[in-house]
């Protein structure tokens, strides 16, 4: 549960909020004290947008190929424009 709240940018007083309870709440929901209700279990999951199932894996979810071919091919053009930065600015230093 912990991971999908953090994807969604929530602190656990958002999702708490969201789902009409307090903070100590999703505390203790995360920290295995507390088990909610399959009521709040289908809220959460509504707010968090994922399957209700998923709120309680112990590993987090595999990135997709998609995914990593996009990261691959972010870092590449990253380092394209380093390079290219680098170059410019050489060429400004040269010709001064």
């Amino acid at each position: 549960m912990k991971y999908y709240r953090k994807q969604k940018g929530f602190r656990q007083i958002d999702l708490a909020l969201e789902i009409n309870k307090g903070y100590n709440y999703i505390n203790s929901i995360e920290n295995e004290k507390y088990f909610p209700s399959p009521e709040t279990i289908e809220q959460i999951a509504a707010v968090l947008e994922v399957e209700p199932m998923e709120l309680f894996n112990r590993e987090e979810p595999q990135s997709s190929a998609t995914e990593e071919n996009l990261k691959i091919k972010l870092d590449s053009i990253e380092n394209q424009l380093k390079k290219e930065i680098v170059s410019k600015i050489e060429a400004i230093f040269k010709s001064s």
